[in-house]
């Protein structure tokens, strides 16, 4: 499916990673505990040869990043040049995972992949610096997506958690997205380097756009437990918090006509939670 010289993934050991590695056994898997993607000559060694980088590695923690941007920026924003840069030295096109959080939130309705980006926190402003080393080919491919979810550390996974021991959830009512699977991201991702897409594209979870308190209603309704979902504003929400929490998008609802249009596989995010929870991914 894919070209002569092999696919490169960096941040293999996260959730789209593990997922993508599956789909692409012939590909070269790059984890964080082999390639720091901050050291720019151990990049280049590690890209050498490259047909195609698909690049995962990120700092994804919101609100660590808030309290640590000097990190966020040298991980999303110059590790993202650096891969850049050594892909384009091997003559490879780069695919880039970026976020909904390069919006600011005060559009109404869906955002397009042509729509200004305005980063209100530091994660959204290191990952659309990250944005603008790719879209400096234009062979690459920035590839947005949204609240993610599988194996490994993520808001279902903490839910349901959660709700397993007991505990009261209070979840965020007023911020609305698009939840979206690692595994249908992950098949997204090998489709979209097979047809060659290039530019920019959004791929997260179909279906009507949610809130984080809908989307942990539905993961519990999917296993056999009964908590109920307190649903909070974002300033109760903040108030009530023992740490600080980085300011969030109201709306980053993704608009998915463009990826439909590039033939990518889109699945239902209900129907994506319910088969997290039941273990079929």
């Amino acid at each position: 499916m894919g070209p002569d010289r092999p696919v490169h993934v960096t941040g293999a050991g996260g959730q789209v990673g593990l997922e993508l590695g599956e789909l692409l056994p012939d590909a070269r898997l790059h984890p964080k505990s082999t390639l720091d993607v901050t050291d720019d000559d151990a990049v280049v060694r590690a890209l050498e040869g490259a047909g195609v980088v698909v690049h995962l590695a990120a700092y994804t923690n919101v609100d660590e990043c808030e309290a640590r941007p000097d990190r966020a920026f040298n991980v999303n924003a110059q590790g993202t040049r650096n891969v850049a840069r050594a892909a384009a030295r091997s003559g490879a096109r780069v695919v880039y995972v970026s976020t909904d959080y390069v919006f600011d939130g005060t559009k109404e309705g869906e955002y397009v992949e042509g729509d200004d980006v305005n980063p209100i926190n530091v994660y959204g402003r290191s990952k659309a610096e990250g944005e603008d080393a790719v879209s400096s080919s234009p062979d690459n491919l920035v590839v947005r997506t949204s609240w993610v979810f599988g194996r490994g550390r993520n808001f279902v996974a903490t839910i349901l958690a959660a709700a397993r021991a007991g505990n009261d959830l209070r979840v965020v009512g007023d911020q609305i997205g698009r939840p979206t699977s690692a595994r249908d991201l992950a098949r997204s991702l090998a489709h979209l380097v097979g047809v060659g897409a290039t530019g920019t594209v959004h791929v997260a979870g179909d279906g009507e756009p949610c809130s984080w308190a809908d989307l942990a209603e539905e993961a519990i309704a999917a296993v056999d437990v009964s908590v109920p979902v307190e649903r909070v504003m974002t300033d109760a929400y903040e108030r009530a918090s023992t740490r600080p929490l980085a300011p969030r998008p109201r709306n980053s609802t993704l608009a998915l006509e463009r990826a439909r249009s590039w033939g990518v596989p889109l699945r239902d995010w209900r129907d994506a939670v319910r088969a997290y929870v039941g273990g079929s991914s």
